[in-house]
């Protein structure tokens, strides 16, 4: 009797574990395919490309200039309606140097400490309100817009533009700092904050440059030109958290560049994105559907510090960003620009930079529940973000297994 009954309930637990992996299967397999199909990506770079090589020497930055001042001097020229002060006739000989002698080439960043505000602003008296700075002895090349999406970072904010209005300046860019902040609601929405970004800064200039850029993360070197191309650029590709090198190639987030007609062909950023996580994958799918090409500066410059912190109460981990992974070219179609929500509660031109409060419209419901979640990593490159379903399947296993030994 006892063996009879072991029996069936082994027959019970291998029928339990057959439905549970199926399951799991066929949940899984889309969504695997969609990493592979990231991931085996090769990357076709530009004259001004991603370098493999080790540690910082003469010649590659050298090639790295003379590859960049090329491109510069060809592709770098201001639009009529940007030419300002007495340089409005256009004269090519009045344009700023595409590699100015101010630069110095590698910052200090562990020496750096947060000014407070006040002794910044003294600082940067040069500044016009709102944040905007334009040489006065030539014609800049590019006009940028920088985009910072924020909340509760006044500390990392403050490091941040210590460092880029020094550099900035002395790149000899025409340039307007944008922070926008989120009032609501309590989860964070970065992408759909950039998309705000965009669309209120391209009522303020015509700007040839937008660049979104995280508070957290720490230009290096002045010679990676906040500029851009005609194709969308990596800015921030080499981290020290990564080890200086681009743990996938996929990977498109930190710090990016877009000029207005490129941001605008891939539709923006996606707004669903609550929370961490997913946006910047989304973003490489949406450039890779539309068969554009991203260009990443060579680690001899395009090196920064992402500042460490805590993980921020009001961006806690998204249980559904594993959708990013998934290629859906008709989704980017109607998921970004065209379907940006928000409103604008309060707009501020202050000295260091032009602030805006943005209201959003509410978070899914699903993050009024647990965070909780499951990740399945591939060394430095999280692969896989597991549903409730799957980790039931993994659960049913581990049971199986455990059941299985106890019978015996």
């Amino acid at each position: 009797m006892m063996s009879l009954s072991r029996r069936c309930t082994r027959t019970v637990i291998c029928v339990i574990f057959l439905i549970q992996t199926v399951v799991f299967i066929v949940t899984m397999m889309p969504r695997q395919a969609a990493v592979q199909k990231v991931t085996t990506t090769v990357l076709e770079l530009d004259t001004v490309a991603m370098t493999t090589a080790a540690p910082p020497d003469n010649d590659t930055l050298e090639l790295f200039l003379a590859d960049y001042e090329e491109q510069c001097e060809r592709q770098f020229l201001p639009k009529r309606s940007n030419f300002v002060g007495s340089y409005g006739g256009g004269n090519r000989a009045s344009l700023c140097p595409c590699i100015p002698d101010s630069l110095e080439g590698p910052l200090n960043i562990s020496a750096l400490h947060p000014l407070p505000i006040g002794e910044m602003e003294l600082q940067q008296k040069e500044l016009k309100p709102g944040g905007m700075w334009s040489p006065s002895s030539c014609q800049p090349r590019q006009r940028v817009a920088i985009i910072i999406p924020f909340r509760d970072r006044e500390e990392h904010l403050m490091l941040l533009l210590n460092i880029l209005h020094p550099m900035l300046q002395r790149q000899m860019l025409h340039y307007t700092i944008f922070v926008i902040e989120q009032s609501r609601p309590p989860v964070f929405n970065k992408a759909a904050l950039m998309n705000t970004g965009y669309m209120e800064a391209r009522n303020v200039a015509d700007f040839d440059c937008y660049i979104f850029h995280d508070v957290d993360m720490l230009p290096e070197n002045d010679r990676n030109f906040y500029t851009c191309s005609e194709s969308p650029r990596h800015v921030g590709s080499h981290i020290d958290k990564w080890k200086y090198t681009v743990p996938y190639p996929g990977i498109f987030g930190g710090v990016t560049a877009f000029t207005k007609e490129l941001f605008e062909h891939v539709n923006g950023f996606s707004n669903q994105f609550y929370g961490w996580g997913g946006e910047d994958d989304d973003m490489y799918s949406r450039i890779r559907a539309k068969n554009l090409t991203i260009v990443r500066f060579s680690k001899t410059v395009a090196r920064y510090t992402m500042i460490k912190h805590k993980g921020d109460v009001g961006n806690p981990y998204n249980v559904k960003s594993g959708i990013a992974w998934k290629f859906r070219p008709k989704h980017y179609l109607i998921d970004g620009l065209n379907s940006l929500r928000y409103k604008l509660v309060e707009v501020e031109l202050r000295p260091l930079y032009f602030w805006m409060l943005v209201a959003l419209p509410p978070h899914p419901s699903y993050f009024k529940r647990s965070q909780r979640s499951i990740r399945v990593t591939s060394g430095t490159k999280p692969v896989l973000v597991l549903t409730s379903v799957e980790r039931v399947s993994l659960a049913a296993a581990f049971l199986w297994y455990s059941l299985i030994g106890s019978l015996q």
